[in-house]
């Protein structure tokens, strides 16, 4: 029974020695792949290393174009701001020449309705001077017809009233007539 025991525990140290070679053979697989994977975990590490580098210049960088792009944007910023206000001023200044060329137009137009009312006032003046004068020479006509009558009745023998009066209108028509066809009698 001793024998049985014995080789039962070498049997089992035996099963257990395997079993830890077995492990031990796995574990060096693993340890294997580990290290390999260890060199391409270094070069990982030194690349993230190069990359994180080249961010902070990177940075560093950009820092400084933003800097650079603050201080033209202020500038570019602050040459608007003058020229909005020149062009302010300008649109002021160019309403107000809007401003007195409207005044201007309206003081033509009324002075051109004035020089209007004024003209058609000295037309009809002209026109009534006309019909006035017309008039005074049919009043001169008239009384020169009248004078012509007495002095006709003076120097002729007598006539009677009525061919004096006949021959008054015969003379008087006659004038009429002239006055009618536009030459003077």
């Amino acid at each position: 029974m001793e024998n049985v025991v014995g080789f039962a525990i070498e049997s089992l140290v035996a099963v257990l020695l395997v079993a830890t070679i077995a492990y031990c053979a796995l574990l060096n697989r693993r340890l294997g792949k580990l290290r390999a994977d260890e060199g391409v975990m270094r070069e990982t590490i030194t690349e993230l290393v190069a990359s994180t580098h080249a961010a902070e210049r990177a940075i560093v960088a950009l820092r400084a174009a933003l800097g650079h792009c603050e201080d033209t944007l202020a500038e570019r910023l602050g040459r608007a701001e003058t020229m909005s206000t020149a062009i302010a001023g300008q649109l002021s200044a160019g309403e107000e020449v809007i401003e007195r060329i409207t005044r201007i137009a309206k003081a033509a137009r009324d002075h051109a309705a004035r020089e209007a009312s004024l003209d058609e006032i000295a037309r009809r003046d002209a026109d009534r001077e006309a019909v006035r004068l017309a008039a005074r020479r049919r009043a001169e006509e008239e009384e020169e017809t009248r004078a012509l009558i007495r002095r006709v009745a003076e120097e002729a023998e007598p006539v009677s009233r009525s061919a004096a009066t006949a021959a008054a209108a015969e003379l008087f028509a006659s004038r009429i007539r002239a006055l009618s066809a536009g030459s003077p009698a």
